[in-house]
């Protein structure tokens, strides 16, 4: 197939363009003086000239802030396209590492963007990791928290998303999840432990009084779990673990 190739013409000098390479050759021969102009005359073919993740990475790094923007822009829709997974989206995020850009990104991918790119738990708190600002709380709500619940198979999968996050976030992601939907998700011990490990004390505690207790008990019901849970938690969850315990068997 041949390759399509842009015309472009600054102060009378023409170059045609067919990749993010040549992009970049013709913005680093203007040294930066006609990038909005080169931007400009190419806006309706950025998205075929840069086409892959490594081709982003090349434009944006080669543009001021404000070009960075109007990039971004121009691509719209197409950007998801560019970004081919939510790994090239964590590598972006990393690298422009600007809270106005970060929210231009994400803001462009809008839901539909940024569900066709995270699939997984694992990839959303990767991206939650490279988040600037209130960008954390902006992929949360753009994603939704039905998308989100999607997510996650487990206390395990959660708890990678939740130590992604700030605690504030976190109550925020749990109370929209919902705590009986989230004390559902505490299939094994190991669940426990990790959400247990990954909450500040308030809101472990608030776990703990949501899982049912015929649960919590078949989780602590024997000598090698409370080994298990002991070698892996802190004193304080340890005791208001013990807490809880002795609450249920009250209530017997």
């Amino acid at each position: 197939m041949t390759l399509q190739r842009y015309p472009l013409t600054i102060d009378g000098d023409s170059w045609e363009v067919g990749t993010a390479g040549e992009f970049a050759i013709a913005l680093d021969v203007l040294q930066g003086h006609h990038d909005r102009a080169v931007l400009e005359q190419l806006a309706p073919h950025l998205a075929d000239i840069i086409a892959t993740p490594g081709g982003l990475m090349t434009i944006l790094r080669a543009l001021a802030p404000s070009d960075r923007l109007y990039l971004i822009e121009a691509l719209g829709p197409r950007l998801v396209d560019c970004l081919h997974g939510a790994g090239a989206l964590r590598d972006i995020l990393a690298m422009t590492a600007e809270l106005e850009v970060e929210q231009r990104l994400l803001e462009t991918l809008g839901p539909t963007g940024l569900r066709r790119l995270i699939q997984t738990a694992g990839e959303l708190a990767e991206v939650l990791e490279w988040v600037y600002g209130d960008c954390d709380r902006l992929v949360l709500d753009l994603l939704g928290a039905a998308w989100v619940r999607r997510l996650l198979s487990n206390g395990s999968d959660l708890s990678v998303v939740l130590h992604s996050l700030s605690p504030a976030q976190q109550e925020g992601l749990l109370d929209e999840l919902g705590w009986d939907d989230v004390a559902a998700l505490v299939v094994g011990r190991q669940d426990l432990a990790l959400l247990l490990r990954a909450l500040p004390s308030r809101l472990s505690r608030c776990l703990l009084d949501h899982v049912p207790g015929p649960r919590l008990a078949a989780l602590v019901g024997g000598q090698r779990d409370w080994e298990y849970l002991c070698a892996r938690l802190e004193t304080d969850e340890i005791a208001d673990l013990v807490r809880r315990v002795k609450e249920l068997h009250h209530a017997e």
